[in-house]
């Protein structure tokens, strides 16, 4: 039972860290004030229960940070500017970035992890590898 329980937490947890994916790939397509309507049209559309109020909040907590994580990604990024990395790795590389720094309930080797899986499943090829190498150095430091 108790398994259970673990595994169902960790989805959850993956299925939030997928949607806060989603709103911040549609970040980059909108201005700042669009964006929120944006956000707000989604939450409407879509049911998230108990999690919705920690989507929220953990994707203002991102928004906080976003100059710091794209600094760290622009540091890391051998020459690479941000406007050079696709949208779905960059949204990807700011979450994690995000996880890896700021948030000390998840371990690092998840949050690479995670990031991992999500540039398998939405990035271009090679941008899993590409998230892999970027936050392995980004977690060295």
């Amino acid at each position: 039972e108790k398994i259970n329980a673990e595994m169902r937490e960790n989805m959850t947890r993956r299925e939030v860290r997928e949607q806060l994916f989603v709103l911040l790939f549609q970040k980059e397509f909108y201005a700042e004030n669009e964006f929120e309507e944006q956000m707000d049209t989604y939450f409407e559309t879509h049911d998230f229960g108990e999690e919705q109020e920690a989507i929220k909040e953990r994707l203002g907590s991102i928004c906080e940070k976003l100059t710091e994580i794209d600094e760290q990604i622009s540091a890391h990024s051998r020459g690479w500017k941000l406007d050079r990395i696709g949208k779905e790795e960059l949204a990807i590389l700011r979450l994690a970035v995000y996880e890896v720094i700021f948030d000390e309930e998840i371990p690092v080797g998840v949050a690479i992890n995670e990031a991992v899986e999500l540039g398998k499943k939405y990035g271009a090829e090679g941008g899993a590898a590409f998230i892999n190498g970027m936050l392995g150095n980004i977690a060295d430091e």
